[in-house]
């Protein structure tokens, strides 16, 4: 993961958090990336009344953490489409405990899903079914309960497995959904 991406998350989350905002960083991510990749866009009132209770633009504190959110979305959008395939899931970062890790990222995977069906995700029996098979991983994904306190080397080579399944499969997603917009990814 990349430095200046570690630090968006950490900064994110303390933002979202100074906001009074229920929901973390990675879930935040999650919501935006999956409207983009169902509806090739987030509508911002789409979005914010699922990230805000009761969004008040006066209140400076939201209208920090929304004008945050708008600049994670516009850097998301670019990177979901880009040639260099350079999209991830905003994650803490890998010093982190495994334990947060995991649960950042099922907190990811539950909010991507739930961006995807607010953008308007096709019927799953219409989409290809390495899709719907993607869809059905990450929603196990969102359900994840992780009982380890100090995970070893091969867990931690698994987590970073699995963090790169999603991702590439983000972008199979993106590629299906959004064959105009998203960069191709099989060839």
């Amino acid at each position: 993961m990349s430095e200046n991406q570690r630090l968006d998350y950490y900064e994110l989350g303390d933002t979202l958090a100074r906001a009074q905002v229920a929901a973390d960083a990675a879930d935040c991510h999650g919501l935006l990336t999956g409207l983009v990749c169902a509806a090739g866009f987030a509508d911002p009132k789409v979005w914010m009344l699922q990230v805000f209770d009761d969004y008040n633009p006066r209140d400076v504190l939201q209208a920090e953490a929304a004008k945050q959110l708008q600049a994670v979305y516009e850097d998301t959008l670019a990177r979901l489409n880009s040639p260099d395939l350079d999209f991830e899931p905003l994650l803490p970062d890998d010093e982190d405990p495994l334990r947060e890790r995991t649960e950042s990222l099922g907190s990811w995977c539950g909010g991507f899903l739930s961006g995807l069906g607010l953008g308007g995700l096709p019927d799953p029996s219409r989409l290809p079914e390495e899709v719907a098979e993607l869809l059905d991983d990450l929603g196990q994904i969102a359900r994840v309960d992780f009982e380890l306190d100090d995970a070893d080397e091969q867990e931690q080579a698994a987590f970073a497995e699995v963090v790169e399944y999603v991702r590439v499969g983000v972008l199979l997603i993106n590629e299906e959904l959004q064959p105009s917009k998203a960069p191709p990814l099989l060839q």
